[in-house]
């Protein structure tokens, strides 16, 4: 019960200050359980223009399941130098989540770190974090001393692992992998059939990939695998002892504060909006606290990176917004790994590199695609009427455009004024005192005599949201709210400077759809080149039946494959399974 309670508490803080929810879970950190992460990477070498492809799997080390605390991971790529290649922010379903990167022709070729963590987490130990040895050769560069081996000890600095130790397999006690066949020609059709042989966890989510090894592939550690994972886990726990980082439970924490110019201190008790302008908006208002701080809790999926904050009911000139940058890890607790190599590796090099290049050259032909998002609910809930002004005499100017156009709203001074929006009550019997709120390409607008000799023929449509009684916002009440949209989408640009703060935000990787290749009924491609080396990744496998099925199609590129799936059943039991294909 007291665990439920403060959870609660962490949720609920947008409403009761979320400082006051530190102070209250800092008092209570063994009720909350800490998590950790595993991440299933395609690959631990990679040349510069291929795809590194993982998948993250949180979880809750109390139960040993998949953790449903965190609604979000940092995944990042670190380099000897403490260098970040990259930075991601992935969006966890279920304590699950991926992305992928391509290795750019500017990484030089080195030892790596990848490595992932949540916000809960870095309340641990500075080294709780997974760590995952990546090594990167870019041949496109000539200074290669990073991974090149001293001339003198190559023959000994080489133990190069023989083909039956790189074709191990590896099988699981919970599920089987088959295929149609073990040699394949090339291009030709596979079959990849998972069965589950366990009566006790029949249900489970995972990850599957089959790639292509090589001799440079041998040179190196196989990436990590979910039960080598589980073993160094260990039972030792990781204590909390102070909270200096929440856990982002119901999706991405934004937060920062607000410092008066006049005296360059914390403005306490201001209201801060964020806007978002999608096809469906986000808008959210924040109250700062005592030490001037904000926090915008983000749940839904969006793709524009550009924000617009304000200060609402002030005058922004007089204030500054500052949002706060994402901290990372300790780097200095990382342990690089050390992937030499030789001259006598310089074919196989070649080789795989013209291929990838080739691979490269023709990506627009096989295209990973982003996933829809999901409509954005606005939060009033619906909409009472909408006017597509197309549909309808245009008029120049906003303000005959809502006289002659928009019912159940009117424009009305107040008694100091002031220019203000109103609609009517869905109550007949009803005068609703409060303005409505007008929000223009998703950005809350606090003056409307610029507005209403906006140029109405670049607006798309106007929306009407009514209400009986008001509309609360953060802790702003509105009688109502009229949502604009123009064609264009771009009515900040209107907004003078020194009236908002524009922001780039940190945002969740997008889901994608990943490219598969497909030589049934496609036969304008089959001229195509093909040198794929990674045949098939799937993510996102929830094992929900006894069986399932995945095909793929082998490419040009001849040589051994792994098919290596990784995961948890839902007891929380590590699978680890590894099988190999020849493409002849």
């Amino acid at each position: 019960m007291k665990k439920r309670i403060i959870v609660l508490l962490i949720c609920f803080a947008s409403s009761i200050s979320i400082t006051k929810a530190v102070n209250i879970v800092s008092n209570q950190t063994e009720t909350l359980p800490q998590e950790s992460i595993f991440v299933h990477l395609n690959s631990s070498l990679f040349l510069a223009g291929e795809n590194l492809y993982y998948k993250v799997y949180c979880l809750n080390d109390k139960v040993n399941q998949l953790s449903t605390l965190s609604k979000i991971a940092y995944v990042e790529l670190v380099g000897e130098n403490h260098e970040v290649v990259f930075k991601h922010k992935i969006k966890l379903d279920s304590g699950v989540g991926y992305g992928d990167f391509v290795i750019p022709t500017s990484v030089n070729s080195g030892n790596y770190m990848l490595i992932a963590y949540t916000q809960w987490m870095k309340n641990a130990e500075s080294d709780y974090f997974f760590k995952g040895n990546v090594a990167v050769i870019n041949p496109f560069q000539n200074n290669q001393e990073a991974i090149l081996a001293d001339s003198e000890k190559q023959d000994s600095t080489f133990n190069i692992a023989t083909v039956n130790e790189i074709r191990e397999n590896v099988n699981s006690q919970f599920l089987e992998i088959t295929t149609n066949r073990k040699k394949f020609q090339k291009r030709s059709k596979g079959s990849l059939i998972l069965k589950n042989i366990s009566n006790k966890n029949l249900k489970g989510n995972y990850s599957i990939s089959i790639r292509k090894i090589d001799a440079l592939d041998r040179l190196v550690s196989k990436a990590k695998s979910a039960n080598t994972f589980v073993s160094e886990q260990g039972e030792s726990g990781h204590d909390i002892n102070k909270i200096n980082y929440l856990p982002e439970l119901r999706g991405e924490l934004i937060s920062g504060k607000l410092i008066k110019i006049t005296d360059d201190k914390p403005a306490v008790k201001e209201k801060v909006s964020l806007s978002i302008n999608e096809k469906d908006f986000i808008l959210k208002v924040a109250n700062t606290d005592d030490n001037g701080v904000f926090y915008f809790n983000i749940n839904n999926d969006y793709n524009n990176e550009n924000a617009v904050l304000q200060v609402l009911d002030r005058d922004n000139k007089d204030y500054r917004i500052i949002l706060d940058e994402h901290s990372s890890v300790d780097y200095n607790t990382i342990d690089f790994g050390e992937m030499k190599i030789s001259s006598k590796y310089r074919k196989p090099l070649e080789q795989r590199s013209i291929y990838n290049q080739i691979e490269n050259g023709y990506f627009s032909l096989k295209p990973n695609t982003l996933k829809p998002i999901d409509t954005i609910r606005p939060f009033f809930e619906t909409y009472h009427a909408t006017f597509y002004l197309d549909d309808y005499t245009r008029f120049s100017k906003v303000r005959e455009t809502f006289i002659e156009v928009i019912k159940d709203s009117y424009i009305q001074k107040d008694n100091n004024n002031k220019t203000n929006f109103y609609v009517t009550s869905l109550n007949p019997y009803e005068r609703l005192e409060k303005p409505a709120g007008v929000i223009v390409d998703g950005i809350l607008l606090q003056s409307f005599d610029e507005f209403l000799e906006y140029d109405s023929r670049r607006i798309k449509k106007i929306s009407i949201a009514r209400t009986e009684t008001n509309f609360i916002l953060g802790s702003k009440i509105f009688g109502g709210f009229i949502v604009v949209e123009t064609f264009d989408g771009d009515f900040y640009k209107e907004l003078p400077k020194e009236n908002v703060t524009m922001v780039k935000l940190f945002k969740p990787q997008p889901k994608k759809n990943y490219f598969k290749k497909d030589y049934e009924n496609v036969m304008t491609t089959n001229r195509i080149p093909d040198y794929r080396s990674q045949l098939l990744w799937e993510p996102n496998v929830k094992m929900e039946e006894k069986e399932l099925i995945f095909n793929f199609f082998t490419s040009d590129n001849s040589g051994e494959f792994e098919i290596r799936l990784e995961g948890f059943t839902a007891n929380g039991n590590p699978v680890s399974i590894s099988s190999f294909i020849t493409v002849e």
